[in-house]
This record gives structure tokens, C-alpha cells and sequence, in this order.
């Protein structure tokens, strides 16, 4: 015996309750890392700049994700004195950006991938599926 499938529901461009979902399935977030604040938000204003120049694209945010730490022990060799301690700890920051591309262009990803950004900044690209709290204005 087969089970029916899930309908899916049907897109009415005339009935105001499938007319809700406000984004395509194009849509994107880029997340930006750095371990500078400063080249973190530099970043995302030149992405931010960058799309601007292409109609027909939007682009949401920075929003600033919580500051993670990282941290790294490294055991040292005892001195005899006894004043210095043999571990060492290091906590290096991690800011993290988020940019929502809405309605992205062929052209405004071409020009994403020859934006010159800092060294200190790694940039990923991730697949909307509202996992960030970037929501779409009215």
C-alpha cells in the first residue's frame, strides 16, 4: 500500500497567504570571520558596497554575531627561579559578520569573487535557510 504524497502547496500570486514567503531560493548569507573587529566590519562594507552597484540584488546587514574566543595552551619549560609559570595562554578573538544577499545577480557574484578584502578576513558563503536572525524589512 503507497502513502499519498505531502502536497506542496501551490504558488497563487493572487492569494495572500502564499505570497508570504519573502525570499528566493537564491538567497545567501556570507559569513565573515576576522580577528580584527575593525577588518570585519571593513569587509563587510566593501561586500556591502559591491552589491550595491548591481540593481536588482539587496543586501542585509552586517549583523554581529557573538565574539567567540579561542584558547590555546602551551606548555613552557619550568624556570628554576619558580616566578614564571610553565603554561602559557593565549586567547585570541573571533568577530564574526553576517551579510544576507537577496535576489543575488549572475554579475554581482562575479563581482563578489574580485573584491579585494583584508588578509585578515576569511569570507564563506552558506545557503539561506534562516538559521540567522537577519529578517527581511517592510
Amino acid at each position: 500500500m503507497y502513502l499519498p504524497a505531502i502536497d506542496q502547496q501551490i504558488w497563487d500570486l493572487s492569494d495572500s497567504t502564499t505570497m508570504k514567503v519573502r525570499f528566493v531560493p537564491d538567497s545567501f548569507y556570507i559569513v565573515i570571520d576576522g580577528l580584527r573587529p575593525d577588518s570585519a566590519l571593513l569587509a563587510a562594507r566593501i561586500i556591502k558596497d559591491s552589491f550595491a552597484s548591481f540593481p536588482g540584488s539587496r543586501v542585509r546587514g552586517p549583523l554581529a554575531l557573538p565574539t567567540e574566543r579561542r584558547r590555546h595552551i602551551v606548555m613552557r619549560e619550568m624556570v628554576a627561579d619558580g616566578n614564571k609559570k610553565g603554561l602559557y595562554v593565549s586567547q585570541p578573538k573571533r568577530y564574526r559578520r553576517i551579510l544576507l544577499v537577496i535576489n543575488p545577480t549572475s554579475a554581482g557574484i562575479r563581482g563578489l569573487v574580485s573584491i579585494p578584502l583584508p588578509k585578515s578576513v576569511n569570507v564563506r558563503i552558506e545557503p539561506y535557510q534562516n538559521q540567522y536572525e537577519l529578517k527581511d524589512d517592510r
